[in-house]
């Protein structure tokens, strides 16, 4: 094979390079855009749900609250319950 054909040879296989890193950069460009979009709705969606997450948090609260409150008033009607049979 003569050196001018492997030289055309290259070339065309840089430019079929050149071509996909071009399809590649397009790409790129269009997945930025819809990850920045991405961005935007998650951090929206975040700042519906503080409200939520304070509610969660205080009926967790109440329900910690109630529990320890039925532990003491077990413990108060176990010892109760204890004098009186004694």
């Amino acid at each position: 094979m003569s050196d001018d054909k492997r030289l055309e040879r290259i070339e065309l296989k840089l430019d079929d390079v050149a071509d996909h890193l071009g399809s590649i950069d397009t790409t790129l460009a269009s997945q930025h855009a819809v990850l920045r979009e991405h961005i935007r709705r998650t951090a929206a969606l975040e700042k519906k749900l503080e409200p939520v997450e304070k509610h969660v948090n205080m009926a967790q609260g109440i329900v910690k609250m109630l529990t320890i409150l039925g532990i003491v008033a077990t413990l108060v009607s176990t010892i109760l319950h204890l004098y009186k049979v004694i």
